[in-house]
């Protein structure tokens, strides 16, 4: 589940349990001219939060944003080379 931060040890808040479940993720390489590749990652997941459209607007930013940091990362990993 989710972690809320908290200055309390131990807390188990009902309102973090399955309200946000990531159901798959994957990458796909594409190779391009020159020897180069695209990287493109998608993850499917669902919400239970109402109302669904308000949260949907928040989870899909938040989760690209996500996105882009590991991209990133993994790009610069990759361009080390």
């Amino acid at each position: 589940p989710m972690e809320e931060w908290t200055p309390y040890a131990h807390i188990e808040p009902p309102h973090l349990h399955g309200f946000l479940i990531s159901k798959q993720g994957q990458f796909l390489l594409t190779p391009l001219p020159g020897g180069r590749t695209r990287l493109e990652g998608t993850t499917w997941y669902q919400h239970t939060m109402w109302p669904r459209a308000y949260w949907q607007l928040w989870s899909d930013g938040i989760i690209h944003h996500i996105h882009l940091r590991v991209l990133r990362h993994i790009q610069e990993r990759a361009e080390l080379n």
